[in-house]
């Protein structure tokens, strides 16, 4: 009995000292029960209030990772979670993202003529972003499948949020059967690296250790089977097929979320996953993972970037632009030895504002011209300058072409790219090079069709509308930052650096 009390108040000391690490993620959970309690209540002033106790929400815990101090580095929750430099700069993004969110959720006119649900919306949102946090905070493979399957679970109740579409329920079930399927191979594969090491924690030496004396074929099964969750996430090829359907049945502003968020956390759960491939004494023996994952790049880079050729609609055209942006992603991931962290969490911050942008024009073009199609947009940008220019600005960083910061994002890829080929000589690096570059060429030819139907194509002859100052100044809000980052591209990679070897 002595000794069941001794490991008892052990473990109750343990979860004390590293629950400070958690605030974040305390908040948000707190935030998400009183939103879903106070749904309960007819009070419309009480339905009023909820979307801003959740924008409270998101402001207090990207106040909170800012200023940071809430924890220590060297503190880790049950060794299950680690609120390192990485976890906090994700989770500053999630939370800004978060943000947007709600702010295209207001100005969304479907949703705000909603009288129900209203609190559930709003507190799945929370939820998400909570299981975003442990993703990006995880060290223990089970609790990214935990973690994942909560950003899942809280992902499929978004997409039904208007359940009144028939689209929106096919394109929920189909989300729900893909994720299903991706889990159950990724939870497969979690128990070969367990049934491989002992051990659960991916960023201990002794886990790498032990893949080392392990059979090469069977840490490459295992590997293929883990990153197929980590796939569905980013939607990367041959896991993102659920993406155009969800893109086209779901609500506008969780739309804008699925392209960044689970991207987001999912490229962090990658970023440490592959951190010991980077050491040039594991290459050799993780070189067939290495392969894998340069092919799935490419692989990704090719349907993304083809298959959004041949699109009609807006959403299905930026639903397999976020595709070919997970493609980038993961060629950077492999430029080992270079520093290639920080160009990715820099592209990431980028695809935040392009991506939430050019989604708010979208939710305009829906709501207030009825536009879905690309033909649609015929006139519209002569009709009305202003969100024309603004729409521009948006697809030409998505290219990635100057003088926005699309093109410092995919510079940097390309350049760790090549710094990493004069390293290794590894052919496969600069295929992903040479194929990128040309892609980004097929990209313009995609991405340029809506500023082509906008400005050049007819003339938009329906009635006179006013745009809402909110609005213009939300695009103003996510193009600015296009801009600095483009000319001072030194303000993001500074800060970035500092979090990210900062030990506090």
């Amino acid at each position: 009995m002595n000794e069941q009390g001794a490991f008892l108040t052990q473990s109750i000391n343990a979860i004390l000292e590293g629950a400070g690490s958690l605030l974040p993620e305390l908040m948000l959970a707190f935030f998400f029960l009183l939103l879903v309690t106070l749904d309960l209540f007819r009070s419309q002033v009480i339905k009023k209030l909820l979307p801003w106790l959740a924008l409270t929400a998101f402001f207090a815990t990207l106040l909170i990772q800012i200023l940071g101090g809430y924890t220590s580095e060297s503190v880790q929750f049950l060794n299950l979670l680690r609120s390192d430099g990485l976890a906090r700069y994700a989770g500053i993004l999630f939370s800004a993202a978060g943000i947007f969110t709600i702010l295209l959720s207001l100005q969304n006119k479907q949703l705000e003529s909603r009288q129900q649900g209203q609190g559930e919306y709003y507190g799945f949102l929370l939820m998400l972003v909570l299981g975003l946090n442990l993703m990006a905070k995880s060290i223990n493979l089970l609790m990214v499948f935990l973690a994942i399957e909560t950003v899942s679970i809280a992902s499929y109740i978004l997409t039904l949020t208007l359940k009144e579409k028939g689209r929106a329920i096919e394109a929920g079930l189909k989300y729900i059967l893909y994720g299903a399927l991706s889990a159950g191979i990724m939870l497969y594969g979690m128990s070969f690296f367990y049934g491989l090491t002992g051990s659960l924690n991916y960023t201990s030496g002794d886990f790498w250790f032990s893949l080392l004396q392990a059979s090469p074929l069977m840490v490459t099964v295992a590997a293929i089977l883990v990153f197929a969750g980590f796939f569905f996430k980013i939607s990367a090829a041959p896991f993102h097929f659920w993406t155009p359907d969800i893109y086209q049945g779901a609500p506008m502003p969780v739309v804008a979320m699925f392209s960044t968020g689970p991207k987001m956390a999912g490229m962090v759960v990658i970023l440490r996953f592959v951190a010991a491939f980077s050491d040039p004494a594991n290459a050799t023996a993780f070189a067939d993972v290495q392969l894998f994952l340069g092919v799935a790049a490419l692989a990704t880079l090719a349907v993304g970037n083809f298959t959004a050729i041949w699109q009609q609609t807006a959403r299905r055209l930026m639903a397999f632009s976020s595709v070919s942006h997970a493609g980038f992603l993961l060629a950077g991931l492999l430029a080992f030895g270079t520093n290639y962290t920080n160009s990715i969490l820099f592209y990431l911050t980028v695809l935040l504002f392009m991506n939430f942008g050019v989604f708010l024009f979208m939710q305009m073009a829906e709501d207030d011209f009825r536009i879905e199609r690309l033909s649609d947009f015929a006139g519209l940008g002569r009709a009305y300058p202003y969100i024309g220019v603004m729409a521009l600005l948006f697809f030409i960083s998505l290219t990635g072409l100057p003088p926005l910061a699309g093109f410092m994002g995919k510079l940097l890829v390309f350049s760790n790219l090549w710094e990493a080929y004069g390293l290794s000589q590894n052919k496969m690096l600069l295929a992903l090079l040479v194929v990128g570059i040309l892609l980004t060429g097929v990209a313009l030819f995609y991405y340029i069709k809506i500023p082509f139907y906008l400005f050049f194509k007819g003339n938009y002859t329906d009635k006179n509308l006013v745009i809402s100052l909110s609005d213009k100044l939300l695009l103003a809000l996510f193009a600015l930052p296009l801009l600095v980052f483009f000319f001072k591209p030194d303000l993001l990679l500074t800060w970035i650096e500092k979090l990210l070897t900062t030990v506090r």
